[in-house]
């Protein structure tokens, strides 16, 4: 029996087969998700030797400078601190810009996630530090005030045992910041029509906003802010047969 990692129901649906390997759709939250996920070894292998330079992480992330050092005097504000107050963690930070951002800011901590051998060696340079996913242990509890996961939840074997592993370490008050694709809500049955983004072992999991708001709600944590950008006209034409509005 295949459970969804998302709310851990038994009711889920074949919804298509990508090059041979089904993803299953979730009767309840309406998560997808793919039925056989890779191991932490072969995800671990994937990001730290191929993902950086295939997919342009130091060009992406060098162009990016001027909007991370705005998004940063953001992030500070919404915890109620200066930047030398607070503590950062950029889980998923690649070539860590936005840290090598937040020590110019002199942010009182900036600590970087990833597994890319890149990304640390970069870290290093800017006296950013970066660890990989396997030494979160070593980060003491109630020690950060922002954990950043920008385009990462969805990489992730298990994001709702990630969340959980992050929050023994945030302090009491604390921010956790998600941006993701954002999915439409699709009826649990088998579709012909491809979905966008539907790369392996990249993109693992595919949430609508109704499956985030779902395993954030099994974390007991309160949203103070969210958005859901997408362009209606478009998402209904493409996915019309699909959609289940009424859901």
């Amino acid at each position: 029996m295949c459970f969804c990692p998302i709310c851990e129901s038994a009711a889920n649906a074949e919804f298509f087969l990508k090059d041979g390997r089904p993803l299953l759709i979730c009767r309840n939250c309406r998560h997808i998700w793919w039925r056989d996920l890779p191991s932490e070894t072969e995800i671990s292998g994937y990001y730290r030797t191929h993902y950086t330079q295939a997919h342009s992480q130091e060009t992406i992330q060098a162009q990016a400078r001027e909007y991370y050092r705005n998004h940063l005097f953001e992030l500070a504000a919404i915890v109620d601190k200066k930047p030398q107050e607070a503590t950062l963690m950029d889980y998923g930070c690649s070539i860590p810009v936005l840290g090598h951002e937040a020590v110019k800011l002199s942010f009182k901590g900036i600590l970087g996630v990833d597994w890319a051998d890149e990304a640390k060696e970069c870290g290093r340079a800017w006296g950013v530090e970066v660890i990989s996913p396997s030494e979160l242990g070593s980060v003491p509890d109630r020690s950060i005030d922002i954990v950043r996961l920008s385009h990462t939840i969805e990489h992730s074997i298990d994001p709702l045992g990630l969340l959980r592993s992050l929050l023994p370490k945030m302090r009491p008050g604390g921010l956790i910041y998600i941006t993701q694709p954002n999915f439409p809500v699709f009826r649990p049955q088998r579709s012909a029509h491809d979905l966008p983004d539907t790369v392996y072992p990249e993109h693992l999991h595919f949430f609508s906003a109704l499956s985030l708001i779902e395993m954030v709600s099994r974390l007991n944590l309160r949203v103070i802010r969210f958005f859901s950008h997408q362009n209606e006209a478009e998402v209904v034409s493409k996915f019309r047969e699909m959609l289940d509005i009424d859901y």
